[in-house]
């Protein structure tokens, strides 16, 4: 954008100072140790599941119905929208980035490969800006930031407008009583949420800045400055392919769902996807235990009988292995490949 000056990533850093943070978190030893008896204990529930479920499925009859006539289709059909979603992603985030660096859409999709692979060990995909990052010279390293974030802002776009009606839907398809009247009440808290972040967001995160200034005392002139040249119709269109990539996901999983053998009503079982990913969406984990956890919470909304279960814990597994391992493999090339050069 011609005229602003360059948002630098350490402009947001320096407006925090390092000790307020150290006050508000435990000692790094004892976040340690907690994530890890997190992650332990998501596993071992995890292990549980996959072998009560597997104690009590009839393993020959599962096999003999995957090769049901025209099933096959769900799993190709699957497999086949894994690059229709990084594709939409990486046309949303070059959208974004368009207004800061002139990258081509083929170095965007090749930069968005290499996010995958840091990704998928790190909590809420914070690996994918750095991935993103090893693709880019130092001085792109701002544009890149700076897009990324706005990217994740925009797919929280498509949560609220898509998943959290579905999560009120589901819901009260479960809760019945008084859920009736006050889902219809909050049915549409999303939608409207946006709306209020789309009018006063903006203002309300200047504010904040200037006060983080007069507070702390740390310069974001910077920073103001790029929000200020942000604008809605570019935020606009990359949230409408946000919410094209949310909706591949949800289909994706749903044909896999069907593959395996839980035949699920079609709305019914995509708002349920929906709604899963958002509960999930929050918590802070790396892609693997993100994968246990929206597979427990499947189990938990559609586990039937022993089949029902085995389909849920196969879906899951299949969808991570298709959307994240395999992209990450040309995305760990491309690191190495620029490393070498």
């Amino acid at each position: 954008m011609e005229g602003s000056p360059p948002w630098r990533p350490r402009a947001l850093l320096s407006c925090i100072d390092q000790r307020y943070i150290d006050r508000l978190l435990p000692a790094p030893a004892v976040r340690t140790w907690a994530l890890r008896l997190l992650v332990a204990a998501a596993l071992l529930v995890f292990a549980y599941q996959c072998i009560s479920v597997g104690r009590r499925l009839d393993w020959p009859a599962f096999v003999l119905a995957l090769g049901r006539p025209g099933n096959w289709r769900y799993l190709l059909l699957a497999v086949a929208m894994m690059p229709l979603n990084w594709l939409l992603e990486a046309r949303k985030w070059q959208l974004l980035l368009h207004a800061f660096l002139p990258w081509s859409f083929g170095k965007v999709v090749r930069a968005t490969l290499a996010g995958v692979s840091l990704s998928a060990a790190t909590p809420n995909r914070i690996g994918e800006i750095g991935g993103r990052l090893l693709l880019a010279r130092r001085g792109e390293y701002t544009g890149v930031v700076a897009s990324s974030l706005l990217g994740s802002a925009c797919q929280w776009v498509a949560f609220l407008l898509l998943a959290w009606p579905a999560l009120v839907v589901t819901v009260g398809g479960v809760v019945q009583g008084p859920w009736q009247v006050l889902g219809g009440w909050l049915l549409p808290l999303g939608p409207l949420l946006v709306v209020v972040l789309a009018v006063g967001g903006r203002p309300l995160i200047l504010r904040l800045l200037r006060w983080i200034e007069g507070r702390f005392h740390r310069p974001t002139a910077e920073l103001r400055a790029s929000l200020v040249n942000v604008k809605y119709t570019l935020m606009l269109r990359s949230s409408a392919y946000a919410c094209l990539r949310f909706s591949v996901y949800c289909v994706q999983l749903y044909l896999l769902l069907w593959f395996f053998g839980l035949e699920l009503p079609w709305w019914t079982g995509l708002a349920g996807i929906a709604a899963i990913y958002l509960v999930q969406a929050g918590i802070p984990l790396p892609p693997g235990l993100n994968f246990v956890t929206r597979t427990e919470l499947g189990l938990l909304l559609w586990q039937v009988d022993a089949a029902d279960g085995v389909a849920v814990l196969a879906a899951y597994t299949a969808l991570f292995s298709v959307n994240v391992l395999l992209p990450a493999l040309p995305g760990y090339w491309l690191i190495v490949r620029k490393n070498r050069s």
